[in-house]
């Protein structure tokens, strides 16, 4: 690169990273605030929120990368117009290739990073926020259950705690409904919960279970200690589940189950998934030569600024909505996946479009 193409790949480089933190920035407030109510409700630390959060953020990021690189070419280049540092490069022999070049090597750079998400990271964090939510919301630890307040725990278990601290739970009283025929009841002085990776249990001290025998006489067993495990296999059970397109790899939306009903019945869904995942790091290329071709090419004086504000926010504007709805047509239709790619092709095809007709006009001015 030369000199000019350092200059502006810096300024790139810069705005862009400004306006990355900002936007996620505006992110994570949002989803703090969408959280805040679990968190406070659940009494939980502040490294699971960091956990959710950080499994939030590349949800979005190959989503944000063509908004941001668009946005930063447009600060860049209306700047260098601005300060007519455009027209003194025009002057000194440089053509539009020239000046879209170093927008072409940080778009490439961008690219080549966003599909490490859209391949890799993206789909995992999808899957590690739900399993993290639903392990969050099944977490029935002591320091989950109100003291004084009979806590329901799905519909089999209701649970009411006299007293707890660290050492335990104290007075504690368990009715157990799984089965109907034969709900039973359950009161010890003490005990605690037990978190394990297959289920949640109740370790029971001094305390007696009663129930109805078959004769319909109450029953009262008295124990010394008595292990309770309820919600078995819980994390095992959602992991195990269908997982939507979004949170599978590759290879799984490559390879589906044959066997799997919901897999034969989402093919165009997987199908679509792969091609949306090839289709954001091109367009992030795309997208930015096309708006450094159609700022460069184009003159605006400083009398046509809000003219050219309106004119490049609606060419973004534009090719967002055209990519959300490809993406909608490829799911909906059968064999309609590759029109994930439309946008970007129709870009590139436009951007070279101007870039020759610019190039054929300063070959007649000479």
């Amino acid at each position: 690169m030369n000199l000019v193409d350092r200059y502006i790949f810096k300024q790139l480089l810069n705005n862009s990273l400004l306006i990355l933190i900002f936007i996620i920035s505006v992110f994570c407030l949002a989803k703090s605030v969408q959280l805040i109510e679990l968190m406070i409700s659940r009494n939980l630390p502040a490294f699971v929120f960091l956990q959710l959060i950080l499994n939030s953020i590349p949800q979005i990021i190959p989503v944000l990368f063509p908004i941001i690189i668009s946005l930063s070419i447009f600060f860049v280049y209306s700047r260098m117009t601005t300060d007519q540092e455009l027209i003194i490069l025009q002057s000194s022999s440089f053509s539009t290739e020239d000046l879209v070049k170093p927008v072409l090597i940080f778009s490439t750079i961008l690219a080549i990073i966003s599909s490490f998400f859209t391949l890799y990271q993206t789909p995992e964090s999808n899957k590690n926020f739900k399993i993290l939510l639903y392990t969050i919301k099944n977490d029935y630890s002591s320091s989950l259950l109100q003291e004084g307040v009979f806590n329901s725990i799905g519909k089999d278990f209701t649970i009411f705690i006299k007293d707890s601290n660290k050492e335990g739970l104290k007075n504690i009283f368990i009715h157990d409904t799984r089965d109907v025929n034969k709900p039973t009841t359950l009161i010890a002085k003490k005990g605690k919960i037990i978190n394990t990776q297959t289920a949640t249990k109740f370790f029971l001290e001094e305390g007696s279970q009663q129930f109805l025998s078959e004769d319909k006489n109450l029953s009262i067993l008295y124990f010394d200690e008595y292990l309770l495990s309820i919600n078995q296999n819980k994390n095992n059970n959602f992991i195990n589940r269908w997982k939507s397109p979004s949170e599978r790899s590759m290879e799984e939306l490559r390879n589906p189950n044959p066997d799997s009903l919901d897999d034969i019945n989402n093919l165009q869904a997987f199908k679509a998934e792969v091609t949306m995942r090839y289709a954001i790091p091109i367009n992030v290329m795309c997208f930015s030569i096309l708006v450094a071709s159609f700022l460069i090419a184009f003159k605006f004086s400083r009398l046509d600024n809000i003219l050219k504000v309106i004119k490049v926010f609606s060419l973004i504007i534009f090719l967002q909505v055209l990519t959300i709805v490809s993406s909608n047509i490829s799911i909906k239709f059968e064999n309609m996946h590759f029109i994930n790619f439309l946008p970007g092709f129709l870009s590139f095809l436009l951007a070279t479009y101007i870039i020759l007709k610019s190039k054929k006009l300063i070959n007649v001015k000479k």
